[in-house]
């Protein structure tokens, strides 16, 4: 199903599909009193609860909600939303409200009792937009926003994510900034300013979003030049942001990491292209190769490019973020350096 909208909600609760084990939930009456009646399973008295439709249940939607409710006389409120998850149902808690969701969870307060249920699937999913703000070309600004926390205007996002190499439009910026902005990661003190408040609920959701770019073509293999050589002819040939180190080929810049004794990078011209610039002789090999090359056009991995190839620390974290047991520990290592920045930063 699709979005669900007050309506909506409210049509189902009168149609008797409010339920969250272990309740009892009688909604007689509610399209005339707008109450509820709730009590737990098998005994206690029931108790009147005032419904509150919240059909946004993004972490700003619910705080609105919650400030609404504070003060008002009459029965308890409690919040019915399409889906709560854990995250959302803890803050509930944190905030002593109940709510109840459309899929079976929810937590309530009877009396001195707190009954609470998770886990059940979301049955009402958005679609895209929340993946789609922490992936691909729109995770660009969540991660201009992990190297420099405040902005004075939406503007000065989009001009950052140009110097760092980043191409996206005035329109993609401001929605994921409003997506943002629903998730309680940033904060705008005024109609312009951005600010960055929850760093790492931030890195979480690029983490949990991310996908690997897509590579056209490959090529692992022997060039007759030494180190020494071969580094700067790649950086000539890279000068424009065509080349770049991979994660694990950065990861030595920002961690305590010894990675694979050769030159990994992703180039946007195909290989074959890229060694005959290095003008000198190349072999394709497994044997004592000295580079390896991955062709994509994918903007992630060339956004916020450092001196000597090296990959942003944003970039290298998410690619060591999913790999082995060493990799792992230099990720959190970088992930370390990450809030570090923020934090002195901010």
């Amino acid at each position: 199903m699709g979005k669900m909208n007050e309506p909506n909600i409210r049509s189902c609760i009168e149609a008797g599909e409010l339920a969250m084990v272990p309740l009892r939930i009688n909604a007689e009456g509610f399209a005339s009193s707008g109450t509820i009646t709730i009590a737990p399973l098998y005994d206690g008295e029931g108790m009147a609860y005032r419904v509150v439709p919240v059909a946004d249940a993004t972490p700003r939607g619910l705080r609105i909600a919650i400030a609404q409710q504070r003060g008002t006389e009459g029965p308890n409120p409690v919040l019915v939303a399409p889906f709560l998850g854990t995250d959302k149902l803890n803050l509930l808690i944190e905030q002593r409200i109940s709510g109840i969701d459309l899929c079976g969870n929810g937590v309530v307060f009877i009396g001195k009792s707190i009954l609470y249920r998770s886990g059940e699937p979301n049955r009402y999913p958005e679609g895209r937009g929340i993946r789609s703000t922490y992936r691909g070309d729109s995770s660009l600004v969540a991660r201009a926003l992990l190297l420099q926390p405040e902005f004075q205007a939406v503007g000065e996002v989009l001009e950052a994510i140009k110097q760092r190499g980043g191409s996206l439009t005035m329109g993609t910026v401001s929605k994921v900034l409003k997506r943002l902005e629903s998730d309680l990661v940033i904060e705008r003190p005024s109609t312009r300013a951005v600010r960055l408040i929850q760093p790492e609920r931030l890195l979480d959701q690029l983490l949990g979003a991310y996908q690997v770019p897509k590579v056209e073509s490959t090529w692992l293999g022997k060039v007759a030049l030494s180190d020494a050589d071969l580094q700067p002819r790649l950086e000539k040939i890279g000068a424009e942001g065509g080349v770049v180190r991979t994660g694990d080929a950065s990861a030595a810049a920002y961690a305590a990491y010894a990675g694979e004794p050769m030159i990994t990078c992703y180039c946007r011209a195909s290989p074959a292209k890229l060694l005959e610039q290095l003008g000198a002789e190349a072999k394709e090999t497994r044997a004592f190769p000295n580079l390896r090359l991955a062709q994509t056009d994918d903007q992630r991995v060339y956004f916020d490019r450092r001196p000597k190839l090296v990959a942003s620390p944003i970039q290298s974290w998410l690619e060591m973020a999913g790999g082995d047991k060493r990799q792992k520990e230099a990720a959190e290592q970088i992930r370390g350096l990450l809030l570090e920045s923020i934090r002195a930063n901010s």
